[in-house]
């Protein structure tokens, strides 16, 4: 006889565990430091790439002035002036690097408690299963003897 609460139940742990749950399965392995952590280094790298990027096109796109300033000397003021907006740009980008990681591994920490919580009332239906089963045998009414027919 199938359990139709047990195959909803497996339904769900199922899609859970090939839809969001590859994420948030994989980030239980970290605690909520590392994770951040490691968000806000691969956030660094990014906006650092970025940025020079960014300066490099700039420079590109308005070579002539950039040409001027180095002639004019005004070299230090130019760097100081993109030192700054990096910083500024860096600092803004990794409170919200940091404002998000928290909250997504928040999030998926939720979501790693109820799959858990799933998963253990999966494995109290299949121990409710066994222990009828075997109250079936011990009290000797077995639905598969057939000695009872004569």
């Amino acid at each position: 006889m199938l359990n139709e609460e047990k195959i909803k139940l497996m339904t769900k742990l199922a899609l859970y565990e090939q839809s969001e749950g590859k994420k948030a399965i994989k980030s239980h392995k970290y605690n909520k430091g590392d994770y951040v952590s490691l968000n806000l280094i691969k956030s660094a790298v990014a906006i650092t790439l970025a940025y020079l990027i960014a300066v490099a096109l700039v420079v590109l796109n308005d070579a002539e002035s950039f040409v001027n300033e180095l002639i004019s000397i005004k070299l230090v003021n130019l760097a100081v002036r993109i030192l700054v907006i990096y910083v500024v740009v860096f600092i803004i980008y990794m409170l919200i690097t940091y404002m998000v990681a928290s909250m997504h591994y928040i999030h998926m920490q939720e979501k790693n408690k109820k799959y858990a919580d799933d998963l253990k009332e999966l494995h109290m239906m299949y121990k409710r299963e066994e222990k009828m089963k075997s109250e079936l045998k011990l009290g000797g009414k077995d639905t598969d003897d057939d000695t009872s027919k004569y």
